[in-house]
């Protein structure tokens, strides 16, 4: 290796978020690398974060990741609750199965973090990428007068020989975990609140006599030990995870029973929540997961929270590098990650409070029983918590849409379409895959020559294009004089211009961002307003 490396984006932290930022990087040919200190393949890293949720699972699709983790994890589509011994409904997990709806993906994915990081690393590798393991961030610097547009300069050591090498780049990404280096020299504060709660996690070969706790999630409320949870993992293994308390682990499974065959990992963990004041420093510096955000995993957020993360900063960070987009476009990764993860914590403090037994001071006077609680709350904000009503204000990137039902900001739906000549459906997301582009959806008509004329504006590459016309494939092209733009599909049953809100006989122009959520919506004879959004968006209108 040479002693300068000069690259688009320098990543630090080689978990799951930074493995999917540089390789949702790569994918629209972005020049990026990882350096990560730990060889993950000589650490017994199998605990950590498991559950991945409906909503999550949608963006790994869309990135070609979830096949290869399906084949791994376990996939849960149920869960059981239990108090006193007796089986009871509609209460914690069961809660979250009940509200799965809207989406194809209607489960959830339990994978160890170790093989999650797998399948990241070894897809990235796959475009030609090639992880740094072994070496370590030292030191980073911010030059803003820099004559080319590297203007991070960092120094990175090889912990086995000691080599240091140095990084020109145009951005730099701390996704190195809660205490990031990267965070401490960008002079980034992040204010942690401690709690006075403690929690257990081991992974293991468990056996219980616990009715149907093979479903995927179980859990059992005790009065010894708050919220007991018990997971089914990949590999046949399980996850037992309860509050720490005086009394021993026995009393928390009561009245079942709990035996150890063999323990893969375990872990004994102070709860805290904090969030950085910022995400992005300097235009330059930006952190990710962890590294900007912590808080218990009493609603399994964590991994989930991360890799929305990732992909949100990806295909920003990328049209940046590539020339399509302005820093107004970047700077929305900070106004909109950093209000989710505020909301995040607001839910923790709760969450984190009533899985351990307790009665936060909020709620004390009102209610008496920490699990009933805990099932109100989950409840109310499970849509936010398994991703599918996670969604962002209107912004530069979000525009108030003239037509169709969709509020901006929000997740697009996803719809069976048909290709030329197929009998067979697909999901309109798995033709709207994320390779950092926006994407048009349309029914085109006599506008199709001023769509043609805004494209030909934009920075090359910055949009790609789908037609989707309302008939039956089988019936042949009846429309084939109609003008198209890009990819096209037949929406035989109308289900998806019923979902957008379109009539199939006037037609819509709908944007969609690459991570799959509405841009932007409008009439066919309102080209002028498309192209005022798209061009708000490009570089060039800086």
């Amino acid at each position: 290796m040479s002693q300068h490396i000069k690259t688009d984006v320098l990543v630090s932290g080689g978990g799951p978020v930074g493995l999917l930022v540089v390789y949702g990087l790569a994918r629209p040919g972005v020049k990026a690398f990882v350096v990560e200190q730990h060889d993950k393949d000589q650490q017994a890293m199998y605990g950590r974060a498991t559950t991945l949720y409906p909503r999550t699972l949608e963006m790994l699709d869309q990135l070609d990741l979830l096949d290869d983790m399906n084949q791994i994890g376990f996939i849960g589509r149920n869960s059981v609750t239990y108090k006193d011994g007796e089986r009871v409904t509609s209460r914690g997990w069961h809660t979250m199965f009940q509200r799965i709806t809207g989406t194809y993906l209607d489960y959830c994915l339990n994978i160890r973090q170790k093989y999650s990081e797998g399948v990241f690393r070894d897809a990235y590798k796959r475009l030609g990428g090639e992880p740094y393991i072994g070496w370590k961030l030292e030191s980073l610097s911010v030059d803003p007068a820099s004559e080319d547009d590297c203007k991070v300069t960092s120094h990175i050591r090889n912990l086995e020989t000691n080599e240091t090498v140095t990084v020109k780049s145009k951005y730099i990404v701390g996704a190195d975990g809660g205490h990031s280096l990267v965070r401490r020299l960008a002079g980034i504060t992040s204010e942690v609140e401690q709690t006075e709660y403690k929690w257990i996690r081991i992974d293991g070969r468990l056996k219980t006599n616990i009715p149907d706790a093979n479903l995927g999630f179980a859990s059992i409320e005790s009065k010894s030990h708050g919220n007991v949870l018990w997971v089914q993992l990949d590999h046949g293994v399980k996850r037992i995870g309860f509050a720490m308390t005086k009394q021993i682990l026995a009393k928390a499974m009561e009245p079942f029973s709990l035996e150890f065959e063999s323990v893969d990992w375990w872990t004994l963990y102070s709860i805290k929540q904090s969030v950085a004041d910022t995400f992005i420093s300097n235009d330059r510096i930006i952190l990710a997961g962890d590294a900007c955000h912590t808080h218990s995993s009493g609603a399994a957020q964590g991994m989930n929270t991360g890799i929305h993360d990732a992909v949100s900063l990806s295909w920003k960070l990328a049209g940046m590098v590539k020339g399509w987009y302005s820093s107004d476009v970047l700077q929305t990764y900070d106004t909109e990650r950093r209000a989710a993860a505020q909301y995040l914590i607001e839910l923790d403090k709760a969450f984190s409070a009533t899985i351990s037994g307790q009665i936060p001071e909020t709620h004390k006077g009102r209610y008496t029983d920490a699990n009933e609680l805990f099932t109100k709350l989950f409840d109310e904000s499970i849509q936010f918590s398994i991703g599918l009503g996670v969604h962002y204000e209107e912004n530069i990137i979000n525009k108030a849409p003239t037509t169709g039902m969709v509020p901006t900001g929000w997740r697009a739906p996803d719809a069976l379409v048909y290709a030329p000549g197929s009998r067979l459906p697909t999901r309109l997301f798995n033709l709207k895959k994320n390779h950092g582009q926006c994407r048009d959806s349309r029914e085109i008509s006599v506008a199709v020559e001023e769509l043609r004329t805004i494209a030909r504006t934009l920075p090359k590459g910055m949009i790609r294009f789908l037609t989707i016309v309302g008939q039956y494939v089988v019936e042949g092209d009846k429309y084939f004089s109609i003008a198209r733009l890009g990819y096209t599909c037949f929406d035989s049953d109308q289900s998806a211009h019923v979902a957008y809100s379109v009539s199939p006989a006037n037609g819509a122009v709908v944007v969609l961002r690459p991570d799959g959520l509405l841009a932007y919506a409008t009439t066919l004879d309102n080209v002028g307003g498309l192209a005022a959004f798209l061009g708000s968006l490009s570089r060039d209108a800086q």
